[in-house]
């Protein structure tokens, strides 16, 4: 029995009398990562929002969501979101309250979902830091959200989320706003999180190298409906829908510059 369960999910705008979603059908198995990936507007995001019970009011849903057989309603998705749902967002600078300290915040998290106070949830905290490689975590509890780079907060991030042990965790472009050193860490970690908590991961990513790199399927979305359901080598070597080919191909346009300058500076510079 898959454990994600999506079946004929649709989202619609009835103020613009738009699809935003149609009819979207998928399921996932545990210890799984689902990258998601099409182009902007395709709604990618409303299908992560939909996973995490964040659909805005004034939009019309339709379908079912099923986690481990149970179905995902307004009330469940608040009581799941943290402990069972974790979502860790492209915009890590706005996900924390910018007047509290990171270890304020981590604390409040692990006390609300785990009921750990005091010293613990503090040891809680440290623990997660180290998990994900940031160093002096005692001093980086105490700074404020403006004090981190993007790329460390994304980390922080991931490091609730492992803390938690949530049974899904999904990720809405992670690495958007990183450089090329703290993109490859945060691949690395989000690897590390599927790992050891077992955790089922789905991706909402434009970046087809992060995609190819860590997930096992891949869904591809186009103006709201998903074209392709397929393993991520199969996708990658063998697309069958026209879209699907149209973005590999552009991936490949843009990066064979990039890869034409790096064997330009090899010649250039032999080791």
């Amino acid at each position: 029995m898959p454990f994600i369960d999506v079946k004929n999910l649709s989202v619609h705008d009835p103020v613009q009398q738009k699809s935003i979603v149609t009819n979207m059908t998928f399921s996932l198995q545990q210890q799984h990562c689902l990258a998601i990936i099409g182009e902007s507007g395709s709604g990618k995001s409303t299908v992560a929002k939909a996973l995490i019970g964040l659909i805005p009011p004034s939009l019309e849903v339709e379908g079912t969501i099923l986690f481990d057989d149970e179905t995902l309603t307004i009330q469940t998705a608040e009581q799941w979101r943290g402990k069972r749902i974790g979502f860790i967002s492209q915009d890590a600078m706005n996900a924390f309250n910018p007047i509290e300290t990171i270890g304020h915040q981590m604390m409040e998290t692990f006390q609300r979902h785990l009921g750990l106070h005091g010293n613990k949830g503090k040891a809680h905290a440290i623990a997660g830091l180290e998990r994900v490689h940031l160093n002096n975590p005692n001093e980086l509890l105490k700074k404020y959200p403006h004090e981190l780079s993007g790329g460390m907060l994304q980390r922080v991030m991931i490091a609730i989320a492992m803390m938690l042990s949530p049974d899904v965790i999904i990720a809405d472009e992670p690495t958007s706003s990183l450089d090329a050193y703290n993109r490859r860490e945060v691949i690395m970690q989000l690897q590390r999180l599927k790992e050891e908590t077992g955790a089922v991961l789905i991706i909402i990513s434009h970046d087809l190298g992060v995609v190819q790199a860590i997930a096992d399927e891949v869904l591809v979305m186009h103006q709201g409906e998903m074209l392709e359901h397929r393993p991520a080598e199969k996708i990658f070597t063998v697309p069958e829908h026209q879209q699907t080919k149209h973005l590999l191909e552009t991936r490949r346009r843009l990066s064979a510059p990039l890869e034409t300058l790096r064997q330009q500076r090899v010649r250039a510079f032999p080791c």
